[in-house]
């Protein structure tokens, strides 16, 4: 999985959830699609979910459920 240093997650998980989703979602951040976002998030929300405030929390994890259902669509579009 590739990362691009020009988009920093410090920038992107700081905006609501859809955008988020939207951006870790995308080629543009992650060579692997929504399933590599869908890590890069889970990893964040591990280690820095307990330094959050609890809305922002929130609305990480409502990304993270949209992410999450995105990759079980890309998923059943390949099969």
């Amino acid at each position: 999985m590739k990362t691009h240093a020009a988009i920093s997650l410090s920038r992107i998980l700081a905006k609501p959830a859809e955008t988020v989703a939207d951006l870790l979602s995308s080629n543009e951040f992650t060579s692997g699609g929504p399933s590599a976002g869908l890590r890069v998030l889970s990893v964040y929300l591990a280690y820095a979910g307990k330094r959050l405030s609890a809305s922002r929390r929130q609305s990480l994890e409502r990304a993270r459920g949209l992410l999450l259902e995105r990759s079980r669509q890309a998923l059943a579009s390949e099969r």
